[in-house]
């Protein structure tokens, strides 16, 4: 393989590049086929060049690398702290199983003196003071009944909101 070349092909490159012809080279250029060669590749290669600036430009709209670093960094220690709720997650239900079922083999190791007092004190409730309670609503009458009624509500009330807030305020 022989390879020729002309000493206008510097010159035909840079007039490609720059846009600036003289009478002498564009006469030359008509007669030298490898400068023509020279003129097509040159343009080709500018014709490339918008996209390759493209492509410069994306490159310089990426964002700062240490930015990109700092995020992975976070993102990395936010995975591990998730890793470790849920961990807590499992030792707390853990926990409170073994509460329950330390509680529940005490109830029953203990059931015939704890059965025997709930059923004394269920029975007073029941026999003794509850007909005490409504014989002495019953002296307060009927025009008393709204406001012992409502305040009645409101207790129940309250006692409801006081054993459902600690359930509704963990999620």
């Amino acid at each position: 393989m022989s390879q020729t070349s002309c000493s206008q092909e510097s010159a035909v490159a840079r007039a490609v590049r720059t846009g600036e012809w003289n009478e002498t080279l564009e006469v030359h250029l008509r007669e030298c086929a490898i400068c023509r060669g020279v003129q097509e590749a040159a343009r080709w290669m500018q014709a490339l060049a918008p996209a390759a600036q493209r492509s410069a430009q994306s490159q310089n709209d990426l964002p700062d690398p240490q930015i990109l670093w700092l995020r992975a960094q976070l993102s990395e220690r936010q995975a591990a702290a998730e890793r470790a709720q849920k961990v807590l997650r499992w030792v707390e239900v853990a926990c409170v199983m073994a509460a329950c079922a330390g509680l529940s083999i005490w109830l029953a190791w203990n059931w015939n003196g704890i059965g025997g007092e709930i059923a004394d004190r269920l029975g007073w409730a029941l026999f003794d003071a509850w007909p005490a309670f409504w014989a002495n609503l019953y002296a307060y009458g009927p025009v008393n009944s709204p406001i012992l009624f409502s305040s009645a509500l409101a207790v129940i009330s309250f006692v409801a909101i006081g054993v459902a807030y600690p359930l509704l305020a963990r999620e």
